[in-house]
């Protein structure tokens, strides 16, 4: 029997009945994820570039366990996440490496200030982050370009920038090292991890932008000073911000009250008729939050129901 004759028999067995996928193997595998790589961000201060775009409440609440460790129940992320994550760091370092071959790279990992906050008791808090490296392009010019390199799947790769990926460089420009050194655009690079294709753009500098996500930053903190939680911004079932909230199934628990247990508001009016159901659970929502409201032809409210919102 050849060599080829063998490897064909040992392969003809694994696909048989004789052998099985090792899933316990794979779950010891991902189990081991979060003890090798703890909760990604964890320790840092919420308000930073690359959250800029995340929904108020998130910041708000990921500002109230940073200083209170717990206080508010967290959904971790799963395992399959947390190893994108680490495959995105990988995937940074690579491409740091290729453009380090071909350009004039400097400023790696730099930490830049890029506004700042005052506390409850008048002291500063800066707000800083850490810039992926910063090259020349043609290795002469004066001219400082930011970098960022970002392990997207084949979906996000056709329709990238992403919002958040283009304020987080909007920030870091505006940053004190940014001005300083008259960084005026960036280059957002993609890289298909299904097709190992890359993606550059070109992100310039807004000054009149970066101001505007900085005013969202202290907006945020505002309503952490005050205690207040934010308005919500997108809806579980509606929007993929909130689907992908670590703070979900806290957020929504006003919803899970049973009907008789909540407020009932009385109009004088029929139910309003909306074409589709998602702007009939965003008008309630906005109006009138969980209480029930009794019209002239029925009663409306909505539930929290299998990680989704429903108008009932």
């Amino acid at each position: 029997m050849t060599l080829n004759e063998q490897i064909n028999k040992s392969l003809a067995a694994i696909q048989s009945e004789e052998h099985t996928v090792h899933g316990g193997l794979r779950e010891a595998l991902f189990e081991g994820v979060s003890k090798a790589y703890p909760e990604d961000g964890a320790g840092f201060f919420p308000v930073r570039p690359s959250s800029a775009t995340k929904p108020m409440r998130d910041i708000f609440y990921d500002l109230k366990n940073f200083y209170n460790p717990g206080l508010i129940p967290k959904e971790d992320f799963e395992p399959r996440i947390k190893l994108i994550f680490q495959f995105g760091h990988a995937t940074e370092l690579i491409l740091k490496k290729v453009c380090a071959a071909k350009f004039m790279v400097q400023d790696e990992q730099k930490r830049v200030k890029y506004g700042e906050l005052i506390d409850h008791d008048g002291s500063i808090i800066s707000l800083t982050g850490s810039i992926d490296w910063a090259m020349r392009l043609d290795n002469t010019s004066s001219a400082l370009t930011l970098v960022d390199a970002k392990s997207i799947g084949e979906y996000p790769f056709k329709t990238a920038p992403k919002e958040a990926n283009i304020a987080q460089m909007q920030l870091y420009m505006h940053s004190d090292w940014g001005r300083e050194n008259q960084v005026n655009n960036a280059i957002l690079i993609y890289f298909n991890k299904n097709t190992c294709d890359i993606k550059c753009i070109e992100i310039e500098y807004d000054a009149t932008l970066a101001t505007n996500l900085l005013k969202r930053l202290q907006l945020i903190w505002d309503y952490y000073l005050k205690d207040e939680v934010p308005p919500r911004e997108f809806l579980a079932g509606l929007d993929w911000q909130a689907d992908y909230s670590s703070y979900k199934s806290f957020d929504n628990k006003e919803f899970e009250i049973a009907p008789i247990g909540r407020e009932t508001i009385r109009l004088e009016e029929y139910a309003p008729k909306q074409k589709y159901k998602k702007d009939a659970i965003r008008q309630h929502v906005a109006k009138f939050g969980n209480k029930v409201v009794q019209y002239l032809d029925k009663a409306e409210y909505v539930v929290y129901n299998e990680k989704k919102l429903e108008l009932i």
